[in-house]
């Protein structure tokens, strides 16, 4: 075999010519495969790319290569590409093809070819998507039903009005309503609907592995004539889309079942390079934030291509015609970078060219972030972001105070200075003094009573608030001095759930929310009643009944008034409980305000990122945990049984087991009930050592210009430097945030958060004539502060 690279020699920018491969012609379809190369210039060459599945699985795989003859020598290249070779091989013709194999493979020539390749997948004839072999006349049968789906949903939307360039969350309720009746308007053994064989492979087909390599989604956004190809089974494109619409519609009319989640997720994958691709025919901007979020949801063996694949079809956002500080240049591709600054780079861009902070919506905070050296305000570009509900719309009110800033000459750009710290403007809003542990779904119905519990003996709130000297701004503790019991219990069991669970009106979008009605604080006036009783008894729901404390129950008149507040079910606020608490912490503030954490523990809210958090968790050493010489508030959450109570299969499989220990060992059954609802025995969660770097006491709240949420930061202590933070005793780094000495205008980026009574701008509205609320800024109030560069764990390591 020989030792040189035949691939080596990179794309030459200044000509735009490539090194294509010509695939000789064979008759057998089992001899080997022979490449010859050549540079060709892109613009007199017909040639057609072959795009591959390049994921993190495959690419991982032992045996992922195999050998064939390139100018005469043997060479290594993936297996993927070799069996896409060995189909579309000729009988008597040579075949010219490029893919990105015939890129160099060192750094240097990996990135120098980088910045033409844009032109090199826009020139080609055709994109060749390849699926993978196929399996005989199963497969043919599939993609005939395929072809057929999108056919019918072709004709279904002109039957409608509904036109090829719109997007389809701008149908209307009754063009929706007619695409549903003319495709669903045939009988349960259509579409072969009873060849369970054809359907399997309908489901690889869109659930195959391919769909998860990032470099397709360029690929095929830049390509003039994409073709899915499985085998010798083909489909264009835009009538793969359209089957890939119509298909769920059919699954649930003749299977009754939702889809396999990997099938799922190759349809979001999919239909996410649809828009990428509408909107470049027709012209529009492509921003690069939004095709990163879209390359996150694929499984890339290399996180830099989250950036890097993404650039090539990246424009200009269009957010530059809305301020002064003109487009910015993207970010360059270089393979010598680290993803931290590879992430660190597209980072800056989209904050410099969009001028605001929208690269933080429902993302990650820093310490649910996998990549370490991050720097705080730089999101993990490499990790996905759990599936919860947002916090709120952007684009209320938190969105629109700061475009009310007057006069304009008192709003000043956001600049990210040479050491990647970002320069920008807040409003402080309110200082934490309490935080929760974590919710999940075991503990929540428990840690909603215990926080409740504790709001209610937290009588009196300091008047005096302390606050750096730039960022002295009074808070509203007076507002919550003389607060109803009530008025303060609906305040707190709105901001557990994020104040959302009401019914939408028709003029909503679907990002807009709804505040639940006040009738639900019933049912949380129940929870919190049968939890009252669980706690007395100190027994659970299981072992309530038992003639014992049945009898202790009907002994105690304190908990008979219990009782009687449980007439009302508990259920609907501990859905919502559930859905939108989990994975977050309780906070309360200096003036009495209440308020959530961004999602701090990605398992507990999104079950179906366990597996890859434990083994990106073991490949780190944090399943480790401490020394042994104490339990940290880390290791007992890792140990919770409730994290998986979110996953209705989890929680399912644990129920079945309470049922058998109830039958076999009562004393196990009810150690069992304990652990699913978080209680491990000896340990008071008020007491670990937490070594996160989440929300804590001392954080501050506060709302910033060009941000769509209030935001927790945490001052950074002037002895933080590393050499001073390590010599540091441990009483010192005992100490909650606010304790240390602040440095006045310099922060560490701890997370998005809610907070009761703002999300809508409210600190910002006032009441004009007749009631009319309206925006005034007071930009006194605005103070300048920088989000250090320091890592968000150097501070707390200790802690």
């Amino acid at each position: 075999m020989s030792g040189s690279n035949p691939f080596s020699t990179p794309l030459d920018q200044s000509n735009l010519t490539a090194k294509l491969a010509v695939l000789q012609p064979a008759a057998d379809q089992n001899a080997p495969i022979e490449l010859t190369l050549t540079e060709a210039r892109l613009k007199d060459t017909s040639y057609e790319c072959i795009s591959y599945d390049r994921s993190s699985k495959t690419a991982a795989a032992a045996d992922n290569t195999t050998n064939v003859l390139v100018d005469g020598e043997e060479q290594a290249i993936p297996k993927q590409f070799e069996s896409a070779l060995r189909t579309f091989r000729r009988k008597e013709r040579p075949r010219t093809f490029w893919a990105d194999v015939l890129v160099g493979r060192t750094v240097e020539e990996r990135s120098a070819q980088a910045n033409v390749q844009r032109h090199v997948l826009e020139n080609a004839e055709r994109t060749l998507c390849w699926l993978g072999p196929d399996k005989g006349e199963s497969t043919a049968k599939a993609f005939e039903t395929i072809h057929e789906m999108g056919r019918r949903f072709t004709e279904a939307c002109r039957q409608v009005g509904f036109g090829p360039d719109e997007k389809l969350s701008s149908a209307t309720v009754q063009q929706m309503m007619g695409l549903r009746e003319h495709l669903l308007n045939c009988p349960y053994n259509d579409l072969n609907s009873f060849d369970f064989a054809a359907w399997r492979e309908i489901y690889k087909v869109f659930g195959a592995p391919y769909w998860k390599s990032v470099q397709c989604i360029s690929e095929i956004v830049l390509a003039r004539a994409p073709i899915i190809v499985c085998g010798r089974s083909n489909i264009r494109w835009h009538q793969y889309i359209a089957s890939s619409r119509a298909m769920p519609l059919y699954q649930a009319k003749f299977f009754k079942v939702p889809l396999l989640p990997h099938v799922f997720k190759g349809f979001e994958i999919a239909n996410e390079i649809e828009i990428a691709e509408r909107r470049r025919r027709l012209g529009q901007s492509i921003a690069l934030l939004p095709m990163i979020q879209t390359a996150r949801e694929c499984e890339p063996a290399d996180p830099r291509e989250n950036v890097f694949s993404m650039l090539h079809i990246a424009t200009p956002s269009g957010r530059a015609e809305f301020h002064k500080q003109g487009p910015q240049p993207l970010p360059t591709i270089d393979y010598a970078k680290t993803p931290q600054q590879v992430f660190a780079d597209a980072a800056r861009y989209i904050i410099l060219e969009r001028q605001d902070l929208m690269l933080w919506y429902s993302e990650r905070p820093p310490c649910a972030r996998r990549l370490k050296g991050l720097p705080s305000w730089v999101p993990d570009f490499g990790a996905i972001a759990p599936k919860t509900g947002a916090l709120f719309n952007p684009g209320g009110g938190m969105r629109r105070w700061w475009d009310e800033i007057r006069p304009l000459s008192a709003r000043k750009p956001i600049t990210i200075s040479e050491d990647n710290a970002i320069h920008l403007q807040a409003r402080p809003l309110d200082r934490i003094v309490h935080v929760s542990p974590i919710f999940n779904a075991g503990n929540a119905r428990r840690l909603c009573f215990s926080e409740f519990k504790k709001m209610l003996d937290h009588t009196s709130i300091s008047p005096s608030i302390s606050t750096s000297p730039s960022t002295s701004t009074p808070t509203t503790s007076s507002a919550h001095a003389n607060e109803p019991s009530d008025r303060k219990a609906e305040r707190f069991w709105r901001a557990l759930i994020l104040d959302v669970g009401g019914t939408r009106s028709a003029s909503d979008s679907f990002r807009d929310t709804a505040p639940p009605p006040s009738s639900l604080g019933a049912h949380f006036q129940s929870l919190v009643a049968e939890e009252g009783i669980l706690k007395a008894l100190d027994c659970t729901m299981d072992d309530l009944q038992t003639p014992e404390n049945a009898a202790r129950l009907r002994a105690s008149p304190a908990l008979m008034d219990l009782v009687a507040m449980c007439e009302t079910t508990a259920e609907p606020y501990e859905a919502l409980l559930v859905n939108h608490a989990v994975g977050r912490r309780f906070f309360r503030t200096e003036g009495g305000r209440f308020g959530m954490s961004a999602v701090e523990d990605v398992v507990a809210a999104d079950n179906s990122l366990a597996s890859e958090e434990r083994r990106q968790g073991d490949e780190s050493g944090e399943a480790a945990g401490s020394d042994g010489s104490q339990v940290t508030a880390e290791e007992a959450r890792r140990a919770d049984m409730g994290r998986l109570m979110n996953d209705p299969v989890g929680r399912s499989m644990m129920e079945s087991f309470q049922q058998y220990l109830n039958q076999r060992d009562p004393n196990m059954a009810r150690l069992a009930a304990r652990a699913m609802r978080g209680e491990i025995p000896g340990l008071s969660e008020d007491e670990l050592v937490r070594t996160d770097g989440g929300v804590r006491e001392g954080d501050l709240v506060v709302a910033c210009v060009g941000g769509f949420f209030p935001y927790v930061l945490r001052p950074r202590p002037r002895r933080a430097e590393a050499e001073e933070t390590r010599g540091e005793t441990e009483e010192s780094n005992s100490q909650p945030a606010g304790e240390h000495e602040e440095d006045s205008a310099t922060y560490e980026y701890v997370g998005e958060c809610y907070l009761h009574g703002a999300m809508d701008g409210e600190d910002f509205q006032t009441s004009g004539v007749f009631g009319r609320k309206f925006f005034r800024v007071d930009t006194s109030k605005l103070v300048d502060i920088r989000y250090d560069c320091m890592k968000n764990s150097d501070v707390y390591e200790k802690i």
